[in-house]
């Protein structure tokens, strides 16, 4: 099999190349419309190809792509949250509660398996607890030599968007158990007090990465029968690192993300006699943010970054994995092709192809045959002809740090300057802007809009110490950054210098506010949804550690240091404020809690800014065929949660960047 010839021809391109020129403006609704599919895998065996919609996972035959079985929870109150091929034909999938909301999702923790065809429905799990302390199970090994049973970890989740979890464990599932009990065996605890287990190809927890004491901790062992190994010595105690178990390499051995030894984020294997990691690989200038496995799941194929665009690092270029993004990449000129399923032969593949202006196609790879099929496209509505291109930028900062970014510019045809949009990513830390479709970027360069995007620091990818200098800095040095970034960008020929606004959701728009109080002289206006404008009211509610992050993550991002707070939150110098300023907020949102936004108006009106508010809270949707217990969380609702209402947002935020930058100074 490893000589096969991997020769791939283009059977059918569908990519959406559409006919009208760059200049003409798309729909709105074309760019905030839900994807209506997502998550598109082949089965182990070839057969099929399940794709996730919202209420269902839809089973089509590889071959002839004919409708086979929907896979589903026949309830309005529920959506599909993720699922898994637990055989050749039978799938389990789990949901969250269809909470009307932007800020997080509700797991219910309810699972429901089905063959392929729809057929032997069961429900081998089901539980559901409201509150902010919640059981929450999922599967982490799908255990493909087993046809009964699946590897699930069950534990409290406090934190919702963190994976770990108080006192984790794991069991084994029986994914053809009906009704209420479900049937689980084998038991298997660690010694964290808060984090996740990793086990190994046999199903055994083997490593545990989490908290105990409230410090760091890794362990290990040998086997099921022997005891928790404490590896604090070689990895150390510091939380701001990173240790990510991606796999076992045999029975002993297991490969980690990890950068406990420098900068970047390395792939490392553990030898256990003496117990030590190995540096298999590191990059010069990124993190490694992911692995890419042979079919067998038994070596490490490649490796992917996100540098200016994202890349593969070779680990093996003998693996048909490898031979075959090699020929996508050669078919698929200026794209990025992203293997996401593989069939347990290497055989059948489905890929991911997108760019700056594709949002994405679902391809069929065949191997064997040399062919590669289109299956379907994220959104439908967009045709990547009619996209603006994005170009790679690096800016040194005042301090000399270097910075990344992204300019996408629409060509109106008509060769003049473009005003600017500024666009702070969210965060701040743990994410960052990449080189891929973005929809609200591509609706404001549609709009005959130039928009940037800078990686300020802070920002993920880039090495431990590039995020650690945006600790405890999120309205000083991050906003220096920001504020560097558009000047820079300013002075293209273009860019028109004297039409600038800044636009940002979440961490975004405190940066906004934050840059306009900073700059008023750059900016024309500012753009604030859903934001986070004092820094003391984080810690001061308690509503936000929960959602935004735990209390050993705050301590390291903002402090607690009251006089620095004041010192960096836009509330407390809307005095400087002089530009008009746009605020939204859709009155449900525990990470950006609507007294943010209420303080912040308030503030910009007592100085006398010039303030514009788009604020609809308490808005409550029904949910007649829910629970009694359950209506009452499901009722409350943001106001912008329905494709329809984000419409209707960034049509007043665009007419307010319009009128603002308009170039009319009467």
């Amino acid at each position: 099999m490893q000589n096969r010839c991997v020769c791939i021809r283009l059977v059918l391109i569908g990519l959406l190349t559409g006919v009208s020129a760059l200049g003409e403006e798309v729909p709105i609704e074309a760019f905030f419309a839900t994807p209506s599919i997502s998550d598109v895998t082949v089965s182990p065996d070839g057969r099929y190809v399940a794709a996730k919609g919202a209420n269902s996972i839809q089973v089509l035959e590889f071959e002839t792509l004919k409708t086979i079985g929907r896979v589903f929870r026949d309830v309005g109150y529920v959506k599909v949250a993720k699922y898994w091929w637990v055989g050749d034909d039978r799938i389990v999938l789990t949901t969250n509660l269809d909470v009307k909301r932007s800020d997080r999702t509700w797991p219910t923790s309810t699972f429901i398996a089905s063959n392929a065809d729809g057929n032997r429905l069961s429900s081998p799990y089901q539980l559901f607890r409201d509150g902010e302390q919640r059981l929450h199970v999922t599967v982490v090994d799908p255990l493909p030599e087993d046809r009964r049973y699946v590897l699930i970890e069950r534990g409290e989740q406090p934190f919702p968007p963190h994976p770990g979890r108080l006192a984790p464990h794991l069991m084994r599932m029986d994914i053809y158990t009906r009704g209420d009990s479900a049937r689980l065996r084998g038991r298997q605890s660690g010694p964290l007090e808060f984090g996740n287990l990793y086990a190994d190809r046999e199903g055994v927890a083997r490593v545990a990465v989490g908290y105990v004491n409230s410090t760091p901790a890794v362990f290990y062992r040998s086997f099921r029968e022997t005891e928790w190994t404490s590896l604090a010595g070689i990895v150390g105690t510091d939380p701001a690192v990173t240790f990510r178990p991606v796999g076992f390499a045999d029975d002993s051995r297991f490969y980690v993300l990890s950068n406990h030894t420098g900068d970047r984020i390395g792939l490392y294997l553990f030898e256990p006699d003496p117990p030590r990691l190995e540096m298999v690989r590191e990059d010069d200038e990124l993190d490694i943010t992911g692995v890419e496995w042979n079919a067998a799941g038994t070596e490490v194929a490649g490796l992917t970054l996100e540098g200016q665009r994202p890349k593969y690092a070779i680990v093996d270029g003998k693996s048909l994995r490898v031979q075959a993004l090699r020929r996508l990449a050669g078919a698929f000129r200026g794209q990025w092709s992203q293997v996401v399923s593989q069939s347990r032969d290497g055989n059948r593949l489905v890929v991911n192809v997108f760019s700056d202006r594709n949002p994405g196609v679902w391809y069929l790879v065949e191997l064997d045959s040399n062919k590669v099929r289109s299956l379907m496209a994220a959104r439908p509505g967009i045709a990547a002809s009619r996209m603006a291109g994005t170009e790679s930028l690096s800016i040194e900062a005042r301090d000399g740090l270097m910075l990344h970014g992204y300019l996408t510019e629409g060509d109106a045809g008509d060769g003049q300057p473009k005003p600017l949009i500024v666009i702070p990513h969210a965060g701040p830390h743990g994410v960052r802007d990449g080189w891929a479709f973005d929809p609200v970027v591509q609706f404001f360069a549609n709009r005959g809009f130039a928009v940037l995007r800078v990686n300020y620091r802070g920002s993920s990818g880039y090495g431990l110490e590039f995020e650690r200098a945006g600790y405890r800095e999120w309205g000083r040095g991050i906003v220096h950054d920001i504020v560097d970034a558009t000047r820079a960008v300013a002075e293209r020929a273009t860019v028109d210098a004297g039409r600038i606004c800044i636009v940002g959701t979440h961490y975004g728009a405190f940066a906004a506010l934050a840059a306009v109080a900073q700059a008023p002289d750059l900016y024309d206006c500012a753009v604030g949804h859903a934001g986070i404008y004092d820094l003391g009211l984080v810690w001061g509610r308690g509503a936000v550690p929960r959602h935004l992050g735990d209390e050993n993550a705050l301590r390291r991002w903002i402090g607690r240091n009251a006089e620095e707070h004041r010192a960096q939150s836009p509330v407390y110098h809307a005095d400087r404020i002089k530009v008009p300023v746009f605020l939204s907020h859709g009155g449900v949102d525990q990470r950006a809690p609507l007294a943010h936004t209420n303080d912040m108006v308030d503030a910009l009106r007592d100085a006398g800014a010039a303030v514009t508010t788009m604020i609809e809270a308490g808005k409550s949707v029904s949910a007649p065929e829910a629970p009694g217990f359950l209506r009452g969380l499901l009722a409350n609702a943001d106001a912008f949660h329905r494709d329809e209402d984000r419409v209707r947002l960034y049509t007043a935020i665009v007419a307010f960047v319009r009128e603002h930058t308009s170039g009319d100074s009467s």
